[in-house]
This record gives structure tokens, C-alpha cells and sequence, in this order.
């Protein structure tokens, strides 16, 4: 038996054919973040079974906001996430990875940013399951009724905590997200790759 090839109850499953199969997956996946507009907020689709990483040298943003929510995925278990609301945002040394666990093993879409001009959004909002890097915040505002958010296009339920700043910067980022919307995603330069077995970005 060949290394391109697996016998599967007397078939044969080529891993040439089934990598495309993946690849087309993943990137009909990624397609949903750069063509969802703010205006489906708040978020209605069933997310992954696990979150995606995103990773960056630096994030400049205006208008953020921050509450504490749920997010449900297809087989209903729900996730508690920091939902966050941005208005405007660039990013540079942009990396995405995502992960695909499938019967035949696991596969990683990667997706990169070049590195001349950096990554634009507009009216983005994520369901974070963590994020590390070091912030700075302009203008915070902390204990914030989530339901009176204001400048980051989107608002939680009346009575939860909620925070905002008209400025972020976040250097070293690192992200696990379950989603990610934006009205507006624009990578210029941008590469992607698909490869066997786990490859997070660095």
C-alpha cells in the first residue's frame, strides 16, 4: 500500500483527493468571515467544536467593547465567551489557524497576512475563549451596563458587566476564538496553506 493511499474496506481513499476535500471545507469556513456583514449580529450560526487561533505582532483598534455571553455549537453544548465588538481595527503579522478533526486525521488551514500593509476590519465582533498579549486602553470605561455599549456595534443583556475604550493596541496578540464576523475583512499579500497534522501558528 502506497503512502498517497489507504485501504478502507476494500476501497481506496486517495489523500491527494481527500486534503482537497478538507480544503475546500476550510475554506468555505473562512469565507463566512470575510462576507458576514455587522448587521447579522447578534450571531445566529452554530460555531465549530473547538475554537480557531489568531495570532498577530500588533492590533490597533477604535471602539472596543467587552461582555461575558454564551455561545452554543452545532451539537448544542454552549461556551462561555467574552464577546467583543470592534469598530475599526488593523492588524499586523496577521497568522489564522484552524484545526479540521476528521476520521482520516486531523488537518490545519493556515492563513497569513503579508507583511507590507496590515490587515484591515471594520465593524468586527468575536466570541473569544481567551486572549494574552500586552494592552493598552484609551478612554476605559469598566462596569459598564453591557446593554448601553456604545461604539463597538454591539451590546450584551441588561445587567451583565460590560467595558469599553475608544482605543486598544495589543502587542503580541494571541487569540482562541469560536467566531469571528466583520462587515468588512481585507488582507492584502495574504497566503494560505493546508497541511496534515496540527500546524498552530507560532
Amino acid at each position: 500500500m502506497s503512502e498517497e493511499q489507504l485501504s478502507a474496506g476494500g476501497g481506496r481513499t486517495s489523500w491527494r483527493r481527500f486534503t482537497i476535500a478538507a480544503a475546500s471545507s476550510l475554506v468555505l469556513a473562512f469565507g463566512t468571515i470575510t462576507t458576514t456583514t455587522a448587521a447579522s449580529i447578534p450571531l445566529s450560526f452554530a460555531v465549530a467544536g473547538n475554537p480557531f487561533s489568531v495570532t498577530a505582532r500588533r492590533l490597533d483598534a477604535e471602539g472596543a467593547v467587552q461582555f461575558a455571553s454564551f455561545r452554543q455549537d452545532a451539537a448544542g453544548a454552549r461556551h462561555a465567551v467574552a464577546a467583543v465588538g470592534i469598530r475599526k481595527a488593523r492588524l499586523y503579522g496577521l497568522c489564522q489557524s484552524a484545526l479540521a478533526h476528521t476520521p482520516l486525521g486531523t488537518v490545519t488551514l493556515l492563513i497569513r497576512s503579508g507583511w507590507q500593509e496590515p490587515v484591515t476590519a471594520s465593524q468586527m465582533a468575536l466570541d473569544l475563549a481567551s486572549l494574552k498579549g500586552d494592552m493598552s486602553f484609551g478612554e476605559v470605561e469598566m462596569g459598564r451596563d453591557a446593554a448601553t455599549l456604545q461604539g463597538g456595534g454591539v451590546t450584551g443583556t441588561r445587567g451583565t458587566y460590560g467595558q469599553q475604550a475608544g482605543t486598544l493596541e495589543i502587542k503580541h496578540m494571541r487569540m482562541e476564538a469560536w467566531s469571528l464576523t466583520a462587515g468588512m475583512f481585507t488582507l492584502n499579500g495574504a497566503t494560505m496553506n493546508v497541511r496534515a497534522g496540527e500546524h498552530p501558528c507560532p
